[in-house]
């Protein structure tokens, strides 16, 4: 039998490790857990401030029904619809495809039990790293256990940053004993779009039954939206669907930096950032769960090669240049930004769409995108400077995490997302 290799809060003095992992959220949790798999590899060790994990998150994305993240897919949907306060609804599919949902203490049980199966990779829950400093020869970290010396060293914890704009949601999971108002086989991806001038809101839901859904409110803005606020007009939405007597399963939400700014602190040798603040979150959407594990496949190819690791690749000029405008445009005419998305809704192919949304949209797809758009914001956006929020005092992360990375949960982990998409 395995020897368990998940500890709690071990002492640690000057242990000798190929890769020391900050941070056992999404990010670290699907790094590790690939390399656990190997037959061989680097001696891993990651550093966890939680003591368990809890039913926290959701992830979701665009994918076919077979594919090599299968088995934590514990829901799909052919469906998805957009609409806007007034009722009009667009609804998409694309043959082939289907939006999938992945839960997340499914997600944490899969990679805990990869992990506990190696004896290379070890995983120190109620650990909080600290300093990181470059010395001779590798990279030494200060924890809440000890020193700890290592080759190379990936930190995916949360950075201050200036940033483009904030998504931010909260949301609940629901059941009743009759069912919900809800089509089980479809998705709401953006539902009830309004916006004014402090930016987007609109509905998402994902029904996991006739009885069961998760229900999330979210809002696009150029500051983080308190929760308390959110969780008000989570529960007016709730109660204009006729839910606010549904039984509260659970709960999640979070803040999603969007479009990050340079980072001022210089470079440590040694060290790559990765995680929601090293850049896995798309600008334009939010989703990053795919993108994490595209990145997580290629750290584990490098690393087995006996190379070092690397952070997120840089964005393709086409896609940096095309967030980069559309977020100026939400940013510069905040309450225009439902009549964006609901043009996209309208105006662009379903597959297109989702490519686009996915990272593999073609030239073509853009030409559609950008001829269902209103031309003049985004014209007027083409040489404008790029204009960022400063940096919260306290470093944004997903709070309790949901769908977006198309990826919801606590204040302190920014190595998650709530939604996701991909195909």
């Amino acid at each position: 039998m395995a020897r368990d290799r998940v500890q709690r809060s071990r002492m640690i003095h000057e242990v000798d490790a190929d890769l020391v992992i900050l941070g056992a959220g999404l990010a670290g949790l699907t790094l590790a857990a690939r390399l656990a798999r190997e037959r061989s590899g680097p001696r891993v060790v990651l550093l966890e401030p939680r003591t368990a994990y809890r039913d926290d998150r959701s992830w979701c994305f665009w994918r076919p029904e077979q594919h090599d993240l299968s088995h934590l897919v514990s829901r799909r949907w052919k469906t998805w619809t957009f609409s806007d306060a007034a009722g009009l609804t667009v609804r998409h599919q694309v043959p082939g495809l289907a939006y999938q949902y992945v839960r997340g203490s499914d997600f944490y049980a899969s990679a805990q039990a990869d992990i506990a199966e190696s004896p290379r990779v070890e995983l120190c829950l109620g650990v909080r790293a600290g300093t990181v400093t470059a010395v001779s020869g590798g990279v030494r970290v200060e924890s809440s256990a000890g020193t700890l010396l290592a080759r190379q060293v990936i930190d995916t914890r949360p950075r201050a940053a200036a940033t483009m704009l904030y998504q931010s949601f909260v949301g609940l999971e629901l059941e009743r004993d009759c069912p919900l108002p809800f089509d089980p086989g479809e998705v709401t991806l953006m539902g009830s779009l309004a916006s004014d001038a402090e930016g987007l809101g609109f509905v998402y839901a994902l029904p996991l039954g006739p009885n069961r859904a998760i229900v999330e409110w979210t809002r696009f803005g150029t500051a983080p939206i308190d929760r308390d606020r959110l969780v008000l007009e989570l529960d007016q939405v709730l109660t204009g669907l006729g839910l606010a007597d549904a039984h509260r399963v659970r709960s999640e939400g979070g803040v999603l930096a969007m479009g990050l700014g340079r980072q001022a602190a210089p470079p440590i040798t040694g060290v790559v950032h990765a995680g929601n603040a090293g850049g896995a979150l798309r600008a334009a959407s939010g989703y990053g769960f795919l993108r994490i594990a595209r990145w997580a496949q290629l750290c584990t190819e490098r690393l087995l090669a006996g190379r070092e690791a690397v952070g997120h690749p840089e964005e393709p000029r086409l896609r940096r240049t095309f967030d980069r405008i559309f977020l100026q445009a939400v940013r510069a005419h905040p309450e225009r930004t439902a009549e964006y998305f609901l043009a996209l809704a309208r105006g662009v192919p379903p597959a297109a769409l989702v490519r686009f949304l996915s990272d593999g949209a073609r030239a073509a797809d853009y030409a559609r995108i950008i001829s269902s758009l209103p031309w003049s914001p985004f014209i007027a956006q083409l040489a404008a400077p790029t204009v960022f929020s400063p940096a919260p005092a306290v470093p944004v992360a997903a709070d309790v995490t949901a769908m977006r990375s198309t990826s919801t949960s606590t204040s302190t982990s920014t190595s998650t997302s709530t939604s996701t998409s991909e195909p």
